[in-house]
């Protein structure tokens, strides 16, 4: 009976103990979007999973029934919202997912459970309908399908990480994937949940650890490589083997490493090398077999940071001291330098040997840019790739300079120009916004960090007898500013010290001309530079920068065109410090060409500092001034000064003064002429863009009366050779009345307007007012009233007399006469009843090959004075 007891309990324990858990720890994802989702999602409305368990971590004593799951989470953790789960489990050769649509199919698997998953004290475990035969010998494969729309606030499940790409998913909180017909892609992991596979017993002997790091054939793995992995359940240490050859132990032999999960080699291992290594485990029992072996490869040697000079520095020692940081595992470096990219004519890969610093032991060149890299070395192994970095050396001074910008290569900079510090940017960009081709760029990009830029330095700044001209525009909106002053040291941009003005840009389209006469700095000061402040976030553009000798006669500075009107402009000018003793010459142009010395300025011998100098309406003026200082000595031209002389405003800008339209058959037949001057949709304006009749300054007004039939068409269209292009129109019934019939911005052709009246009461008389919208340019348009009713009419006539046809009907691009003898003009009109073509003495052939598609209206008129009019159609 004894014996019976014994075996009875020895089985049962046997039997409690037959389970197998896989991962350790209560690592979970929380409300991260960017961990796995395993074993099913309990963050997203729904999700399906599959994570593939090795044999080798299975690790299980023999084959046998896996009769359930369980899967671990905060005992308090409810899933009531993610909680309808159907289970699949099937034997597989995959050892990871080779793609985010490798899926394993249903069909390759058993489907064990179906139904509600419960937390119980921090288990939810998962009773198979029937037992799954595991047979020892493949990989399982477990896929869970979550259906319940919802979330439990977070990823609750325990779970480890394991091989790369063990595991794929899918997760929504609006699209419930089918597992049996799965389309959508999923995402790989190397995270796994947390399980036990109940029914199975362990192996005495451990199962192999499973390794986190490095991945599996890593690249650029660092020399003093660390190697972790996951402890295995019953291990109770680990054993490595490390060489440089698949099964090779020559790094390291079966070394005993004791119950720890990492391990960082000893020694530094040779750089660009492949290296094999396998881990396994251990207990009292034995070791771990068929332990997977693993490879990586080792990084190259990493390039010196370098850290001195700093990257494009400019106004460096002619013998300048490079240094870098040492890289690991180095034991010397290489130098080349060049006075171009990837040149060598200085150094050529010489070796400094294991230094980390090299001063040049002959001078360079001054104002001259140098290209250098530094590579590291062991016995081994050369750094590569390194970057090629540059400085400029110091320029020697000069007394004076000249730069346009032209001949730099974009993106770059002239000699002894200088971005000083790293705040903002500026180099030399194509351009021809000043005066082409290029120009220099400056952007400042914080209020408190504007950029600075160092001009070449100069040996007269003390002086005071020199001046430093320059263009600026603004690159994007009026109000950019430019300070321009000095630095006391050339290489601290925070040195910078103001001439004392600071220069605001006046648009993004006008090139503005400064010149500051006199200039003095203290001694010892030899660097000039433009001080980018604002506004923040936009930038500037320099050009034609030039630092001379004050001349003898100097011209005078800021033009400025006042009291424009239609016939004339004010020109003026600030005077030079010496106003001349000649007065001032006034030269002006339609053209931007600047006088020459054989040009003869149009005023001379001007005493005061203001010209008036007539012009024609709608021309552009440029204008050039220069001091008369004596019969032998004049100055250089200051200019051009730009501006446009406009149109006069019509005489009858308000309604009481319109003009009187006729209301003809067509638009053509009284179509007359207007010209709108400085109106715009200033007034105020409604939804429907009506607004009070009032004078707006330069809206034209006409007024015309209602025909028999009520109904009227008011159009606008272009005036040949004029730059107006958009017009509005409003209807009204009265002078300075505020009740509007119509208004119309752009129905008409293209921009222009249109507006078709019906029903009105024959008679009446009606306000029109022209005005051009936004920023129209100024400038003619024709205008006609027509009765709608008379060119139908018209159309219809049938002269019993005339029985011509055209033909085919539709046509294509000839038009055909039937009896061209007695027409003598073709007039060719569209549906809106505007003359689109007229044709004189026409041939039996019309040529109408331009006509868009549609039908038209052609009337014949012939040469006894009658009329026929024929409706066509243009395919």
């Amino acid at each position: 009976m004894k014996k019976f007891l014994l075996a009875y309990l020895t089985l049962l324990g046997t039997l409690l103990s037959a389970q197998i858990t896989l991962g350790s720890g209560t690592t979970t994802g929380g409300t991260s979007t960017s961990v796995a989702t395993v074993p099913w999602s309990t963050y997203y409305g729904y999700s399906y999973a599959q994570q593939i368990l090795l044999k080798s971590e299975i690790n299980a004593a023999a084959p046998g029934n896996i009769t359930g799951l369980k899967f671990y989470l905060g005992s308090s953790d409810s899933i009531s919202n993610s909680n309808n789960i159907v289970v699949y489990v099937g034997l597989t050769s995959k050892s990871s997912f080779s793609s985010t649509t490798d899926w394993v199919p249903t069909s390759a698997m058993t489907q064990v459970y179906s139904g509600t998953a419960t937390n119980n004290a921090g288990v939810v475990e998962i009773t198979f309908a029937s037992p799954f035969a595991y047979d020892n010998t493949s990989n399982l494969v477990i896929a869970v399908d979550e259906n319940k729309a919802g979330d439990d606030g977070g990823e609750l499940f325990y779970t480890y990480t394991s091989g790369t790409n063990k595991t794929l998913y899918y997760r929504s909180d609006y699209t419930n994937p089918d597992p049996t017909a799965i389309t959508q892609s999923g995402t790989r992991s190397a995270t796994q949940s947390v399980v036990t596979l109940v029914g199975l017993s362990p192996s005495l002997l451990p199962a192999c650890p499973t390794v986190t790091a490095p991945a599996a054939a890593a690249t650029s793995v660092s020399i003093s490589a660390t190697l972790t992995w996951n402890a295995v359940g019953n291990a109770t240490g680990y054993r490595l083997s490390v060489g440089t050859t698949s099964g090779g132990t020559d790094i390291i032999n079966n070394q005993d490493l004791g119950n720890v999960t990492s391990y960082a080699l000893p020694t530094p291992l040779q750089f660009n090398t492949q290296y094999y290594y396998t881990i396994s485990s251990y207990n009292g029992s034995g070791s771990s077999a068929g332990c997977s072996e693993r490879t990586f490869t080792t990084a190259n040697i990493s390039c010196p940071a370098v850290t001195a000079p700093a990257a494009g520095a400019g106004g460096v020692s002619i013998t300048p001291t490079i240094t870098w940081t040492a890289s690991q595992g180095a034991t010397g470096y290489k130098i080349s330098v060049g006075t171009t990219a990837g040149g060598t004519d200085v150094l050529n890969n010489v070796d400094l040997g294991n230094v980390t610093s090299y001063t040049f032991s002959s001078a360079l060149l001054n104002g001259t840019k140098y290209y250098y890299t530094i590579n590291s070395y062991s016995p081994a192994a050369v750094s590569s790739s390194c970057t090629e970095r540059n400085f400029t050396t110091v320029c020697l001074s000069v007394s004076a300079f000249s730069e346009n910008f032209d001949s730099v290569t974009a993106g770059d900079w002239p000699s002894c120009w200088i971005k000083v510090g790293s705040n903002g940017s500026a180099y030399t960009q194509s351009s021809t916004a000043i005066s082409g081709p290029n120009n220099m760029y400056i952007y400042t990009s914080s209020a408190a960090a504007p950029a600075v830029v160092s001009m070449p330095p100069v040996s007269t700044l003390q002086l005071g007898t020199y001046r430093l001209k320059f263009k600026m525009r603004a690159n994007y909106t009026a109000g950019d500013k430019i300070d321009v002053g000095y630095l006391t040291d050339p290489t601290d941009a925070s040195t910078f010290v103001s001439f004392g003005t600071i220069y605001t840009a006046n648009s993004a389209s006008v090139v503005d001309n400064y010149t500051i006469n006199n200039i003095t700095a203290p001694a010892g000061v030899t660097t000039m530079a433009f001080k980018h402040i604002g506004p923040t976030g936009y930038s500037i553009l320099i050009d034609d920068v030039v630092y001379e000798l004050m001349p003898s006669c100097v011209e005078p500075s800021l033009l400025t065109a006042s009291n424009i009107t239609s016939t004339s402009a004010d020109v003026s000018w600030t005077a030079p410090v010496s106003a001349p003793a000649g007065g001032y010459d006034v030269y002006y142009s339609t053209t931007n060409t600047a006088p020459t010395a054989s040009d003869t300025p149009q005023y001379t011998g001007v005493t005061g500092t203001v010209q008036n100098i007539p012009g024609t309406s709608g021309t552009v003026y440029y204008v050039w001034v220069r001091s008369n200082c004596s019969i032998s000595s004049q100055s250089t031209w200051a200019g051009p000064l730009t501006y446009t002389i406009p149109f006069p405003p019509p005489a009858n800008d308000n309604c009481s003064n319109a003009i009187d339209l006729t209301a003809g058959g067509t638009f053509a037949q009284n179509a007359v002429s207007g010209t709108i001057v400085g109106a715009t949709n200033t007034p105020a304006l409604t939804a429907s863009c009506l607004f009070t009749p009032t004078n707006v300054g330069g809206n034209v007004w006409y007024k015309v009366t209602v025909p028999a039939s009520g109904s009227l068409t008011i159009e606008t269209d272009a005036a040949s050779g004029s730059p107006l292009t958009d017009t509005v129109l409003s209807v009204f019934t009265d002078c300075g009345t505020t009740t509007s019939v119509a208004c119309d911005d752009d129905t008409g052709n293209g921009n222009f307007s249109k507006i078709a009246l019906t029903g009105q009461t024959p008679g009446t008389i009606l306000f029109v007012s022209v005005w051009k919208y936004s920023t129209a340019t100024d400038g003619a348009f024709q205008i006609s009233a027509y009765d709608s009713s008379l060119v139908l009419a018209t159309n219809e006539v049938k002269d019993a007399k005339n029985n011509i046809k055209v033909y085919p009907n539709p046509f294509n691009d000839v038009l055909n006469i039937s009896d061209a003898s007695n027409v003598r003009n073709v007039l060719v009109t569209d549906l809106s009843g505007r003359l689109v073509k007229t044709i004189a003495n026409p041939g039996s052939q019309l040529q109408l090959g331009e006509l868009k598609q549609g039908m038209y209206l052609v009337t014949l008129e012939m040469k006894d004075g009658s009329k026929q009019t024929l409706k066509t159609i243009k395919k």
